[in-house]
């Protein structure tokens, strides 16, 4: 059984030293001792941590972030969508901030929203193709008047809500 070096797994793993360090702290990786204290790592810890992360990020919730300037429609799509996670944004410098944070699958845009140029946005998002899909969306009226007045039906948004089925591959 070779052992690797610290310098070694992290290559191997395609991670800096630095999160070597996280991940061990974090009790991802248990390295070998030697007498001097040195960690060394084999190659088959490293691969098992590999494919642990791939079933891991294989399971992982899509995350949609909604702009909209009411949480309604978030409301909505979140209640059809239970295994998503979801976050909202109501302008761009909210959009800008929760993608670096929030690192969405899908950005759905309300392009009724008033005082916000819908289509500019759109198009700045779409320069960032590879990193999520963009999906506008005129939300229908009886969205924006009130959860309460609107009722909570999600069926309303049908063809929305078969787009983001069928694009992020969600099952029915």
């Amino acid at each position: 059984m070779k052992l690797l070096t610290a310098k070694e797994a992290a290559q191997y793993l395609r991670v800096s030293l630095f999160t070597l360090r996280t991940m061990e702290k974090e009790g991802l990786l248990v390295p070998f001792r030697t007498p001097g204290g040195h960690r060394r790592y084999s190659q088959e810890m490293l691969n098992e941590y590999l494919e642990r992360s791939r079933h891991r990020s294989a399971g992982e919730a899509k995350r949609i972030l909604v702009v909209d300037d009411g949480a309604e429609l978030l409301h909505l799509l979140a209640h059809t969508f239970s295994s998503c996670r979801f976050s909202r944004a109501d302008d761009p410098l909210g959009v800008g901030i929760k993608l670096a944070q929030f690192k969405p699958h899908m950005v759905v845009v309300n392009t009724g929203m008033s005082g916000l140029d819908a289509s500019d946005l759109c198009q700045r998002l779409d320069g960032q193709a590879g990193e999520f899909m963009v999906l506008p969306f005129q939300a229908p009226q009886e969205t924006r008047m009130g959860a309460a007045e609107a009722g909570s039906d999600p069926s309303r948004l049908g063809a929305l809500q078969e787009t983001i089925k069928r694009l992020l591959a969600l099952p029915p």
